[in-house]
């Protein structure tokens, strides 16, 4: 163990030594095409400031405007005219379709933020120092999703990891919360060693560290591209906890602050979905047999241990948790299936974005000390509370892929382009293991409606009409069932944005 860090350090610090940047002059063009990223830092900047100055109401406000512009200067106006750009030394893309996962990933911490405050204050934790680690970790992800450049993927790759390592662990005197911060801590630096190794054997192979001018035939001759990959997978892997790489996902889930554990467990796996998209599809332009066979393993293993294991599950947030992991199965059955995977991907981590943020949302509006989280605690409850029970078998329903919802058309979009890739038995193991995933999802639906609460259930204080997360509830139902009807209102804007000008990976040298 000791050996292996003490490589990993070495090669960090030569791989990084030997890829340093020589100076760049200032180009004012780089910085206006990179205002949204700008104003983000801006925004984390000030609300640092803010905090200490006292000014605590404004945290909110600041948060949701500066996320708010930054999606509106992101936003493409004609994907038809908007030609993706590499900007700061050719290191960073914009435009294009790196635009809508900037909106994406800006739009998961936005929908999080209409729920934080309220249960912050109802748990009386006076955590201000949560917005800016919000906004900091969405400027990490999107650095991590929109590089081009494997040194730019680590800088937003640690960006991101730190915030949320923070994020486990803020309430410091909950174990369930130090145990998340620690947990996700440790493994998390120990699957970094992974990435950091991986990414020294490719530089090592190509000389280069930016992904337009690597050579992906010069690389897959080089006996290092197979162990480089396969680290970087493994990295990736824990990202996005698919298995085997997900024991800490149950356990952190669960300590989190349960706002932001619906953050980490959609903004995060986004951004960490979308870097390994494009880093696959620059390496191999054409499907690898070997790698396509690792990645249909971990998605088969991650789909069938994530459906089983959520159904034992007596907790709601260990029930997701385990239901994640089926869900990165899935989209990694997605990655399998080439380009046309890869856009089915892209949709279906944005409607995961709805439904979860949603459930989370909901189970933190109910809870009010960690065993309010319990699957018994809520028999009765859409009986008692119509409008709550209505929202969370929108979003349950959603996630198990029942139409005319929105997680259908997710669920069909990637099973789809699977059939096109011709990985038929793939698809079918995915669509049975979906089937399984829905009797959990349904035995919650059924405790809600169908069993009358007993006298410990009974004395749960219900969740009260607060304005924010009721507003944030009904944006979040109401996406969830007209992207269900109009799916193609998000999926042939993507299509659009990757195949006319806006290809992400399109090099433009």
């Amino acid at each position: 163990m000791v050996t292996f860090v003490m490589k990993c350090n070495y090669l960090s610090r030569h791989f990084f030594h030997f890829t340093s940047l020589k100076p760049m002059p200032f180009n004012i063009q780089d910085l206006l095409q990179t205002l949204p990223l700008t104003l983000l830092l801006v925004t984390g900047l000030l609300l640092m400031i803010s905090d200490a100055l006292g000014i605590h109401k404004l945290l909110p406000w600041l948060t949701g405007l500066g996320l708010t512009f930054s999606m509106i200067l992101s936003l493409p106006l004609q994907p038809e005219n908007q030609m993706v750009s590499l900007v700061y030394n050719d290191m960073f893309k914009v435009g294009g379709l790196a635009s809508f996962v900037h909106i994406a990933l800006c739009l998961s911490a936005l929908l999080s933020l209409f729920f934080i405050d309220d249960f912050f204050k109802r748990h009386h934790k006076e955590i201000q120092e949560v917005y800016a680690l919000l906004i900091f970790s969405v400027i990490g992800m999107i650095m991590l999703a929109n590089a081009n450049d494997l040194t730019v993927t680590f800088v937003g790759l640690e960006t991101m990891s730190i915030c949320l390592y923070i994020m486990a662990a803020l309430f410091k005197a909950n174990v369930r919360s130090n145990e998340a911060g620690m947990k996700y801590f440790l493994l998390g630096s120990f699957a970094t060693g992974f990435l950091l190794m991986g990414m020294a054997l490719i530089y090592g192979a190509t000389g280069v560290t930016q992904f337009t001018q690597m050579n992906p035939l010069e690389l897959k001759a080089s006996p290092l591209f197979y162990p480089g990959v396969l680290l970087v997978l493994i990295g990736f892997m824990f990202k996005v906890s698919a298995f085997p790489f997900h024991s800490w996902t149950p356990d952190v889930y669960t300590g989190t602050p349960t706002p932001l554990a619906g953050f980490m467990a959609t903004a995060g796996k986004n951004a960490a979905f979308v870097a390994l998209g494009i880093f696959l599809q620059q390496i191999m332009p054409t499907p690898d047999p070997k790698i396509i066979l690792i990645l249909s393993i971990v998605a088969l293993t991650s789909m069938v241990f994530g459906n089983f294991l959520a159904i034992r599950q007596t907790n709601l947030k260990r029930l997701l948790a385990f239901s994640s992991i089926a869900h990165s199965g899935y989209v990694l059955l997605g990655l399998c299936a080439g380009k046309e995977g890869f856009l089915a991907v892209l949709f279906y981590m944005f409607i995961y974005t709805l439904m979860n943020v949603g459930a989370f949302g909901l189970i933190g509006m109910n809870e009010n000390e960690d065993e309010d989280a319990e699957i018994h605690r809520w028999n009765g409850i859409g009986l008692r509370k119509p409008w709550f029970g209505i929202a969370m078998s929108v979003f349950l329903f959603s996630m198990a892929g029942i139409p005319p919802l929105a997680g259908f058309m997710s669920k069909y979009q990637v099973f789809f382009s699977a059939i096109r890739a011709e990985l038929y038995w793939l698809a079918i193991l995915g669509i049975l293991t979906s089937v399984v995933g829905a009797y959990y999802y349904i035995k919650v639906i059924v405790n809600m409606y169908f069993l009358k609460p007993d006298g410990e259930t009974g004395n749960v204080n219900l969740p009260s009409f607060q304005i924010t997360p009721v507003i944030g509830v009904a944006v979040l139902v109401l996406l969830t069932v007209i992207l269900g009807i109009f799916p193609s209102w998000v999926y042939a804007y993507i299509e659009n944005l990757y195949s006319q000008a806006g290809n992400i990976l399109t090099s433009v040298h």
